[in-house]
């Protein structure tokens, strides 16, 4: 019997949050998510999802591999970026389960099988983890929605939906259901931050591992497959750190284009590796510099974040120069040599010294200590460039 899709309607609390979500930039599990933090911090509070540039991949010894990110690591970015803590979890939870659950706890963060989800195109066509959000289930069950994705068989789009409990339980057979503790929203230091992207890009040996691994199933349509999916996930996850840095307070002013630029390079791969896919499964080949081009993408990753971190570098020196010498941060960014800047003396230096110490977390070479490295802006923000490649040297 076929089912009916339901209707999508308005709803006075969710439907103008999910106006604001970046949802073409998230993947199925940090969506709705990012629509709870916007609910509880205001709009664009979700962006800080984008603040942690990685790769990590999983795969099964000789089979082919997949960046796909596992719900757990979306719960811990979720709470040490946007301040959502797990205060309650149930694993293979029925429908009926989920209505009994929400009546008592309030709005749960569901995670099910888009194949039985009557509004998502996959629905009867395709298993993937999905997530939605249950919103309240009295006569009807309020569900939300913030995917955002265009696939063969339609749009998914942001939205809410009432389903009868009837509707409700086939869309949900079994779930992992949440009760998220809605805290504060964390203090991102960008700073910090991206010294720490350039910190874990700089070992290249998951990316390597990668890269042969697929290089390797080229040819196996299920291995095409989930690269498609990988280089989506990857070039989301690539835009979304590029908005973040547009909007980030104290985020390197020229950094959002740089990231921006990459991320569009990335968008540009998985249209490539979609085409190919499809052409493949029409009995066409399989491009032979496919790999090659994830690999100098993989390897952008890695430029991308060494040049955000030198920005942040240069940025914590300048802060330092004007907290400390009490200055206006455009004149310490400006300045030519140290000692004409105003307020400045070798006793202050030393004070801005410790300051950038602390914030990066290294401790300068006693040997770069120089006359000529004390001289200047970049000459300073090049001695603790190289202190913070010092520590991501394995």
């Amino acid at each position: 019997m076929a089912v009916a899709v339901p209707t999508e309607t308005l709803d006075r609390t969710w439907s103008p949050v999910l106006d604001d979500v970046r949802a073409a930039e998230l993947d199925c599990l940090q969506a709705n998510l990012a629509a709870v933090a916007d609910r509880r911090h205001g709009p664009g509070s979700h962006l800080a999802l984008g603040a942690w540039l990685r790769f990590a991949s999983t795969g099964e010894p000789g089979g082919p591999p997949s960046v796909e990110v596992p719900l757990q690591q979306r719960l811990t970015e979720a709470e040490e970026l946007l301040g959502l803590a797990v205060a309650k979890r149930w694993d293979g939870v029925d429908g009926p389960t989920l209505r009994a659950l929400v009546a008592e706890h309030g709005p749960l963060y569901v995670v099910g099988d888009a194949h039985d989800m009557s509004w998502l195109p996959y629905f009867g066509r395709s298993h993937m983890e999905h997530s939605l959000l249950l919103a309240d289930a009295c006569d009807s069950c309020t569900v939300v929605d913030a995917y955002h994705n265009d696939t063969p068989w339609g749009s998914a789009r942001p939205g809410v939906w009432r389903l009868s409990p009837t509707e409700f339980d086939a869309a949900v057979p079994t779930a992992t259901a949440i009760l998220l503790s809605e805290g504060p929203l964390p203090a991102v230091d960008p700073v910090g931050v991206l010294v720490g992207n350039a910190r874990a890009l700089a070992n290249r040996a998951p990316a390597d591992r990668y890269v042969t691994a697929v290089r390797e199933h080229l040819g196996d349509p299920a291995a095409l497959d989930r690269l498609v999916l990988d280089v989506w996930l990857l070039s989301r996850s690539r835009q979304l750190h590029a908005s973040w840095l547009a909007e980030a307070p104290a985020a390197p002013a020229d950094g959002w284009q740089l990231a921006s630029a990459h991320a569009d390079a990335w968008q540009a791969m998985s249209t490539q590796v979609y085409v190919a896919m499809r052409r493949a499964q029409r009995g066409g080949g399989v491009p032979t510099g496919l790999a090659d081009r994830l690999r100098d993408l993989l390897d952008g990753d890695v430029a991308l974040a060494s040049a955000l971190a030198a920005l942040a570098v240069r940025a914590s020196v300048v802060d330092a120069l004007a907290a400390v010498l009490k200055l206006d941060p455009a004149t310490a960014a400006s300045a030519g040599v140290l000692r004409d800047l105003p307020n400045f003396n070798s006793f202050r230096l030393i004070d801005v010294i410790e300051h950038v110490e602390a914030q990066l977390g290294v401790v300068l070479d006693p040997d770069q200590l120089t006359a000529t490295g004390l001289r200047d802006v970049e000459a300073l923000s090049g001695m603790f460039r190289l202190a913070v490649e010092r520590e991501d040297t394995p």
